[in-house]
């Protein structure tokens, strides 16, 4: 049996069978990375990290300046859904323009929000700060939070105690456990959420959270801080716009499955499912639909006799039903009755009262004193 060397070909058909052979290789590669193979968390958690470490090019981001854990509590609660500039302008607005946190604490939501109105959402971020100050004051009474850098307890127990407190919501306790407790946790809000639902990569724990699990593992403490600012200045570009071409195009380059996953939060849409299921069904579905009242025969809305000439019939006259006042009149006159007659007499009627005669203290006119005249006295008489 004789092997034929492929040089004995001419070089132009020889360089036609190379190039065949290589197309059809990269072809079936292409088919098998795009839509045989699918990602594993860790090589979606990789990709992830590239994407937004090349988004976070110029972006001008630094770490967190040191604050108190408070400060880092009130700057998570204004961080929340919003870019790092329009939290940072916030936070300047809240330390000039309040004289302390306590006034802060005592002002409405709808004051607070009217000087936040940089942030997208200013009533939310507004409600979640004076909630947050008003849980720590009713159990410390005061604003100091530093205790729990002194104490040497776990981080699990600083978060349950923050968590205890009602000091805010799962991010801001997450940013403060992460920037002032040194600890190893990624905060999630729900910008960021979206994206780690529309890669797969999120689920709901037993008590009902929803966590992303596996993240600790591939990223490590020293990097953690780094990939959290960087995810989330990525993720809240988007916030308004979750369903952004852009965003699909960038997302189904690490998953193809990307696309056809929903941003909605799963604890959200199972909530408003069982509210739907759980809602009482109305009156009118239950009871079943009387029948008809059958018209009167004075309602002008009786149908004429079929098949008879409507044309030789008299107008039909319309009969007004609302019930109107007439006068009474009657032909034979009404008999008087006779005045009852009672045995007691009758009352006289007294007579008019002259109300100037009448009065109830008369004034008595002064006699005038006689004046006697020395030509008329009285002589006296001589006895007999």
């Amino acid at each position: 049996m004789q092997f034929s060397c492929p040089f004995t070909l001419s070089p132009c058909k020889y360089a036609k069978q190379v190039v065949s052979w290589s197309a059809g290789i990269g072809y079936l590669d292409f088919l098998f990375h795009h839509f045989m193979a699918t990602p594993t968390k860790n090589q979606k958690i990789a990709a992830l990290v590239k994407l937004v470490q090349k988004r976070a090019r110029g972006a001008g981001l630094s770490v967190p300046p040191q604050r108190t854990v408070l400060e880092t509590l009130m700057y998570a609660a204004l961080l929340e859904n919003a870019s790092f500039d329009k939290a940072d302008l916030a936070y300047t607005v809240l330390e000039n323009y309040y004289i302390d946190w306590n006034e802060i604490r005592v002002c409405t939501v709808r004051e607070l929000a009217d000087t936040l109105t940089d942030l997208p959402d200013p009533e939310a971020a507004a409600d979640r700060v004076r909630k947050a100050l008003q849980g720590i004051f009713e159990k410390t009474y005061t604003f100091d939070l530093e205790e729990m850098r002194k104490k040497g307890k776990a981080l699990a127990e600083h978060i349950k105690t923050l968590e205890s407190m009602s000091a805010g919501t799962p991010y801001m306790i997450q940013y403060v456990a992460q920037v002032a407790l040194d600890g190893h946790l990624i905060p999630f809000d729900e910008a960021s959420l979206r994206i780690m639902r529309r890669l797969g990569l999120s689920q709901v724990s037993s008590d009902g959270r929803e966590v992303c699990i596996g993240l600790d593992r591939v990223i490590l403490k020293k990097s953690g801080l780094t990939f959290a600012t960087q995810l989330h200045h990525f993720a809240a570009n988007y916030y308004d716009v979750p369903d952004s071409p852009e965003l699909l195009s960038q997302l189904s380059a690490i998953d193809r499955g990307a696309v056809n996953r929903s941003w909605i939060s799963p604890i959200s849409a199972t909530s408003q499912s069982a509210q739907s299921a759980s809602a009482p069904v109305p009156v009118s579905e239950t009871k079943p639909a009387l029948p008809a009242k059958k018209p009167s025969k004075a309602s002008p809305v009786a149908k004429p006799p079929a098949k008879k000439n409507v044309k030789n019939l008299p107008p039909v006259k319309s009969v007004d039903n609302t019930p109107t006042k007439k006068p009474v009149t009657s032909a034979v006159p009404t008999k008087k009755t006779p005045p009852t007659t009672s045995k007691t007499p009758p009352v006289k009627p007294t007579p008019p009262v002259n109300k100037i005669a009448v009065n109830k203290n008369p004034v008595k006119p002064v006699k005038k004193p006689k004046t006697v005249t020395p030509s008329k006295v009285l002589r006296k008489k001589k006895p007999k």
